[in-house]
């Protein structure tokens, strides 16, 4: 690009920032009647997300919900190009222009179907896992990851028959009883015919956060939708 090519965009998206912020005012004029909530999220956490949008819906109708759902290193980005007003990740965020509110411990858990022999008792060892198959989302992903290094801590290899971006589809093939999965506990969508157990010795938690671009106004709807996260995990005593 040229040197007046980017001087054009550095004042277009000055201009755009300043444009958003009269936005953000007259929202909080009006209330939250009319407006929009623009909402990111990995699909771990669609769990307490999707109900947090759904009480804010209630609350006022007249909002525009956007809500995208995607690792979260994309949603830094959409957040620091002020494409997104706040985001769900962990603390600390990578990006230096973000700001990461804590909000709950991201813990990993065991999930299988109902009926399944390891669906009885309180906690899992890692031992009882060696003959099980697997479905566990993508190489490449931050659950992923910390899932692999759980599994290598305790020196076993899983035996992974399915991989799979779609929190849903693990979930689907867990719930057909095919095979098992290692996912964050406490904020599991989709549970039915699912049980939850606790996996010993326990695996490294993660801070889950909300995710705000640093010195950008905040739209009362997104004030409102953090609200609603904090109420979740303080209900769940976290």
């Amino acid at each position: 690009m040229t040197q007046a090519g980017e001087l054009f965009r550095s004042y277009a998206s000055r201009a755009l920032e300043d444009v958003n912020a009269g936005m953000v005012a007259v929202g909080a004029l009006r209330g939250l009647t009319t407006g929009a909530l623009r909402v990111g999220y990995p699909p771990s956490m669609r769990g307490v997300v999707i109900p947090a949008l759904a009480a804010v819906l209630r609350r006022h109708p007249g909002l525009a919900l956007s809500a995208e759902e995607a690792v979260v290193r994309r949603l830094e980005r959409r957040l620091v190009d002020g494409k997104l007003d706040v985001g769900l990740g962990y603390a600390p965020a990578r990006s230096l222009d973000l700001e990461a509110e804590p909000v709950f411990d991201s813990r990993l858990a065991l999930v299988v179907a109902r009926g399944h022999p390891l669906a009885a008792g309180e906690s899992v060892g890692a031992r009882q896992l060696v003959d099980e198959p697997f479905a566990l989302l993508t190489s490449g992903l931050r659950v992923r990851a910390r899932v692999d290094a759980w599994f290598s801590a305790m020196r076993l290899v899983p035996r992974v028959t399915l991989e799979s971006n779609a929190v849903a589809t693990v979930l689907a093939i867990v719930r057909a009883g095919l095979a098992v999965t290692v996912l964050p506990e406490p904020r599991l969508a989709d549970a039915e015919k699912l049980v939850v157990k606790r996996l010993t010795p326990a695996p490294r938690s993660e801070l889950a956060a909300l995710l705000w671009r640093k010195g950008a106004p905040r739209t009362p709807a997104a004030d409102l939708f953090a609200a609603e996260v904090r109420a979740r995990a303080q209900e769940r005593g976290e």
